[in-house]
């Protein structure tokens, strides 16, 4: 076992980075739909835009921190 391997590390990085942007996608979603389903037609918007742009946040975070393990 080679496990100093950096291939294997940045697999093992982009990986985890994978999971964890499905994760927030997903979290965001389900959020979304709850929130969309109880909202009147301009918080409908607002919450959207919001959405989107938190979604685009979290992604940030994770290049970041994939970032700065490697």
């Amino acid at each position: 076992h080679d496990n100093n391997n950096p291939n294997r590390k940045e697999q093992f990085i982009m990986q985890m980075q994978a999971i964890a942007k499905g994760m927030a996608v997903g979290a965001a979603a389900g959020m979304l739909g709850y929130l969309i389903s109880s909202a009147s037609s301009g918080e409908k918007t607002k919450l959207k835009r919001r959405t989107v742009k938190a979604a685009h946040a979290i992604g940030a975070v994770m290049n970041s921190v994939s970032e700065m393990l490697r």
